[in-house]
């Protein structure tokens, strides 16, 4: 069933999400900036204290005629199980006391140039409390019930607030909010040499494939490694056992059926994996000439929404049911795996405590025959993976790649495919991929240098 237009609905918020993750965010502590100071920073701040008694909740004398900014401490009233504290842009917050006494910022329980908690989970107590609660011009000091004290700097209770902007601006840190795709799409382009040497431009492609999923890298030299080498630019290559990187051709004594000359169904790759590939690079460095090789793509984001709004049953067997995927055989080049036995067992569909699909892993070449299910079960699988199967090609995108293009996607998200093409086909594809945990360190620190981190 198609959803088209679906892609216009889900996640309609996504695009203002990352508009603003384009903006600079800088807000004023005092006379001083705080906002892009590093933890390291803050750890190391010598704090002037101002004593207050507990039980008043009115600023302290220090911050009187100051005109606070956005994260100023205004005020801080302790309660039975933790601090109040209202912040100059009117935000207020309750601070538990377990979780403030667990984050310490003193030399003895964080580790202000490893960035790391020294203070051990076995010396916590749950029940930990405040005796006394003295505030500052620059944040606040607890003495707790257990003899040990805390300094907080405002700044750095603004930033973790349990407030509702707080915790969306650490989600968007974690990860960007993915845009949904379907026919009318149309990847974003990039030029090969501007990535390795503009880092703007890298961040954005970055952004890009966060949200979108895809991208086009155009002008991409003609040499095998040329996927590496842009990965080795953002970080490092994700190693398989076909080695940092893969001939697709149509192999003798092939150890894939991806290195054929046959038709491709739409799959992600390594979903024999336990660990999946983030993004796949797949250069074309020759195509075929003639009738055959074309490439489909398509935004498993979507499909899955789609499946869960019209077909719920089947979104339900596919995110409960278990399919196992393997791949066994030997090296055709030096640098793969001599031999290789890998298995892995998940759903289709993986979906995160806040029920958002996470992951998509199709792949008909290495999906195995065993079904650890009941026998009654089985057709109602085939029949929700054939309905998924068909939302992802009802709503796929398909065009044919010449020498020096280079289709990067997000390869636990979208799926992509190929037409079959003749045999003896000089037609050579390279693949390689890069993790989502290196690939979101380096969109951080870009935009942490860039100065455009929310």
């Amino acid at each position: 069933m198609s959803c088209q237009r679906y892609s216009r609905l889900v996640l309609s918020g996504a695009a203002a999400m990352r508009t603003v993750t384009h903006q600079q965010v800088r807000r004023n502590c005092n006379n001083c900036n705080k906002r892009g100071l590093s933890l390291v920073s803050c750890a190391r701040q010598q704090v002037t204290i101002k004593e207050s008694p507990v039980s008043g909740a009115a600023r302290s004398p220090a911050l009187k005629g100051i005109t606070p900014s956005a994260s100023h401490l205004v005020a801080s009233l302790p309660d039975q199980e933790g601090l109040n504290v209202k912040f100059g842009d009117g935000s207020a917050s309750q601070m538990p006391y377990v979780w403030l006494r667990d984050n310490c910022q003193c030399s003895k329980c964080y580790n202000p140039v490893a960035l790391g908690r020294s203070f051990l989970l076995e010396d916590l107590d749950v029940n930990v409390h405040a005796t006394k609660v003295q505030e500052s011009e620059d944040g606040v000091e607890i003495e707790w019930s257990d003899g040990h004290s805390s300094q907080f700097t405002a700044e750095w209770l603004y930033d973790r607030a349990f407030t509702t902007s707080a915790r969306a601006q650490q989600r968007n840190r974690y990860a960007l909010s993915r845009e949904p795709w379907g026919v009318e799409h149309k990847p974003a382009e990039f030029d090969y040499q501007t990535l390795m040497e503009d880092e703007k431009v890298l961040l954005d492609w970055l952004l890009t494939m966060e949200t979108k999923g895809s991208a086009l890298v155009k002008n991409t030299p003609n040499r095998d490694v040329a996927g590496p080498d842009l990965i080795n630019n953002i970080s490092f290559v994700k190693q398989s056992h076909y080695g940092p990187h893969s001939p697709v051709i149509n192999r003798e004594n092939t150890n894939n059926v991806a290195f054929t000359n046959v038709k491709l169904g739409m799959h992600n790759d390594l979903a024999q994996y336990e660990q999946m590939a983030g993004i796949i690079f797949i250069q074309c460095v020759m195509q075929h000439q003639g009738k055959g090789g074309e490439s489909v793509i398509s935004d498993g984001l979507l499909a899955a929404e789609c499946l869960r709004r019209d077909h719920p049953e089947a979104f339900q067997v596919l995110t409960t049911t278990d399919a196992y995927f393997w791949d066994k055989g030997h090296a055709n080049f030096p640098w793969e795996m001599e031999s290789f036995f890998k298995i892995s067992k998940r759903p289709i569909i993986t979906l995160n405590n806040d029920n958002e699909v996470v992951c998509v892993a199709m792949n008909n070449g290495v999906r195995q025959s065993y079904l650890d299910l009941p026998s009654h079960k089985v057709k109602k699988f085939y029949a929700a993976l054939k309905l998924f199967n068909d939302i992802l090609y009802d709503n796929a995108i398909r065009f044919k790649m010449e020498a020096g293009d280079m289709m990067t996607l997000d390869n636990i998200r979208c799926l992509h495919g190929r037409e079959g093409y003749e045999d003896f086909s000089p037609r050579h594809i390279e693949s390689s991929y890069l993790d989502w945990d290196e690939a979101r360190c380096r969109r951080r620190r870009l935009q942490e240098k860039l100065e455009l981190f929310v």
